[in-house]
Parts: C-alpha cells; structure tokens; sequence
C-alpha cells in the first residue's frame, strides 16, 4: 500500500494514501502510534474523528478505494481535525477523478 499508492496528501500532521480496490466499496486504515499521541485517550479521540469524518464522506464519493490515514509526531490532538480531514478526503477524492 505505502509505496504502490495512487493518490498521497502529505501535511506535517497527516498523511493520507490511496489506492484503487476491486471490492466495490471503500475501506479505511488508520495508524495512530503512541509516538504521535502518547496518551490513549487523545489517540482513541482522534482515530474516532477519523472514521466519523470518512463516513460522513465516503457515500458521497467513488466506491472503490482503499485509504490510509496515518498521523505524524507534529500533530495536535487538541485541534479540530475534523475540518482539515474533511478537506483532505474532499482533496483526496478529486485526485481520484
């Protein structure tokens, strides 16, 4: 997945992949490491508003694709990554097009 994919948005906080599936529908892959969030609270926060945020966008767009979002050490719990995630997937799924 990390080097066969069509699709990449990188940021200092986030890097979201993606590929093209056979499946029919979209799939969604997180990776949320303690060195990135070290507590398990905030990292539970965060994986929850990622998959809130995918589902909200995911029936909206193209079946088919297989998306990882993995976080990096500079992110910042705290802020609303709802926002900036549904500006990425949006930008992610007009990469696809």
């Amino acid at each position: 997945m990390f080097n066969n994919n069509e699709a990449r948005i990188s940021s200092a906080s986030l890097l979201l992949l993606a590929k093209q599936n056979t499946r029919g529908f979209n799939r969604l892959g997180m990776i949320v490491s303690k060195k990135s969030i070290p507590g398990s609270v905030q990292r539970n926060k965060v994986k929850r508003r990622i998959r809130e945020t995918f589902r909200k966008i995911a029936p909206e767009h193209e079946l088919g694709w297989d998306i990882v979002v993995m976080t990096r050490p500079k992110i910042n719990a705290e802020v609303d990554l709802t926002g900036y995630l549904q500006n990425s997937f949006t930008s992610l799924t007009e990469k696809f097009r």
